[in-house]
Order: structure tokens, then sequence, then C-alpha cells
């Protein structure tokens, strides 16, 4: 593709990231703005502990002020440097072709980059792939993206019959172990892991092991939540155990609510 060529598309590329960034910095805006309103002093709980949705509703309400900071200083800080990049590379594109074709060069790294990074938010907000295709491929998916971003060793395997639950129950289920997941390795600086699913007619048992330091059994989540209230969201139960040589397990079971379908 010829120099102008070049120029042409990554022109269309930063209009397209210009328009990009002014939506997120909105978002950004409408999730800082945006709070959860407490809950009525003669609220009727609608599940058995009256404390334990509130705590959802905190974090839900943490959750949104994390994101909105880290799209403002995430992809829409990384948009923002794209555009001014492509604005020196469009004024050198008369005066120094050779310096252009190096700012070009740059800028295509930093727009692969940062639709990379968009990629990685749509992923922690929502993944779509979970909507799609459930719990094993989603963690397949996550397993992979977790190797990649911290250089570490995760096992992954799933044995038994793998199936949709219902949605609520997927979410609820990838999330406790996500937030298990980032635990070892972020607050426990574990870089060999394993992660197993065995699905069973009645319930699913998750097992992680790993190295790393020793944390509390029930410490905060990234999420906000502990392990505990995610597991009472699921009426499910976990083990924990320290073993002599260091390495970490725990052990989850959760019941199956329902199996209408099994993943082809």
């Amino acid at each position: 593709m010829t120099m102008e060529g070049q120029l042409a598309t990554l022109q269309g590329k930063r209009k397209l990231l210009d328009r990009s960034a002014q939506l997120l910095a909105m978002a950004a805006r409408q999730l800082e703005e945006y709070s959860v309103p407490p809950l009525p002093a003669d609220a009727s709980p609608v599940i058995d502990e009256g404390k334990l949705l509130q705590a959802v509703v905190d974090t839900q309400e943490a959750e949104r002020k994390r994101i909105a900071r880290q799209v403002h200083d995430g992809p829409a800080q990384a948009m923002a440097n794209v555009v001014l990049q492509s604005e020196i590379s469009e004024r050198l594109f008369e005066v120094d072709q050779q310096r252009s074709r190096t700012e070009l060069a740059s800028l295509r790294q930093m727009v692969n980059k940062t639709l990379q990074e968009l990629r990685g938010f749509i992923f922690e907000l929502r993944p779509m792939i979970l909507d799609d295709l459930g719990l094993v491929p989603t963690m397949r998916r996550y397993v992979q993206t977790l190797i990649d971003k911290h250089g570490i060793r995760i096992d992954f395997s799933s044995t038994g019959r793998d199936r949709r639950l219902p949605s609520d129950d997927e979410v609820a289920i990838f999330r406790l172990i996500q937030d298990s997941l980032v635990e070892r390795i972020e607050k426990a600086t574990a870089k060999d892991l394993v992660l197993g699913m065995n699905w069973k007619d009645d319930k699913l048992e998750i097992l992680l092991q790993s190295d790393g330091k020793e944390l509390p059994p029930d410490g905060e989540l990234q999420s906000g939540l502990r392990r505990s209230e995610r597991l009472d969201l699921l009426h499910g139960e976990s083990q924990h155990e320290t073993r002599p040589d260091g390495t970490v397990v725990l052990n989850v079971h959760v019941p199956i609510r329902s199996a209408p379908q099994l993943i082809s």
C-alpha cells in the first residue's frame, strides 16, 4: 500500500477511534455520576440476609466507579494519544516522508494495542461468548487471556457433561472463578495454577490449586464481595486448605438448578 493509502486508512481509523473516545468519555461520566439509591429502611430482603443484598448493591456501585476510572485512564487516554500521533504523522507527510513512515508504523502499533485494550474491557464488562457458548468456552478464553497477560501457567480442564445453565448462574459462576483467579495471581503472586471443572448431574465442582502466598480464606475479592457472599448467592459451599508444600487448594461445590441443553 502506498504512503497515501496508508495515511487515508489511518485517518479513517482515527475518526473511528475519536468517536469511540467521545462515547467512552460520555459513558465514564455517566458511570461516575450514577448512583444506586440505598435500600429503604423498611424494605423486605429479597434473599435470606438483608446485609448480603446491601453488599451486592454496594459492590455494583463500586464496580461502576472502578470501570469508569479504568475507561478514563485506559482506552480513552490511549485514543487521545492515537489522535495526537495521527495529526503529527499528517503534518510530517509533506515535510519528511521517511520520518512520517516511522510515525505511521508507531501509530499502527498504538491502534492495535488500543483495540486489544478495548476488547479486554468489553470482555471484563460482559463476555459475549458466555451468552453464546456457555461457561467452559468462556473459561478457556479467559484463562488464555490471563496466561498471555501475566506470563504464568494455568492448566485448565473440564470433565463430565458441561451444559448451559440459567444466565444468572453462568455469570455468577464465571465471576466467582474470575475473582478467585485474579486473587491468586495478583495478591498471592501465583505462577503455577490448576483450574478444574467437574460436571455432575446435580452440581458443579470447581477446583483451584496454586502456588504463591497464603491469603485469608474468605478475604475481599476484586469485585468487593467475599467468596462466601458469592457462594451464598449460588447456594454453594467451599473448602480451603494449604498443603504442607505450600500449595493452596480451593474446592467449590455449586448446585445446578437446571440443565436444559448439553453443549454440542
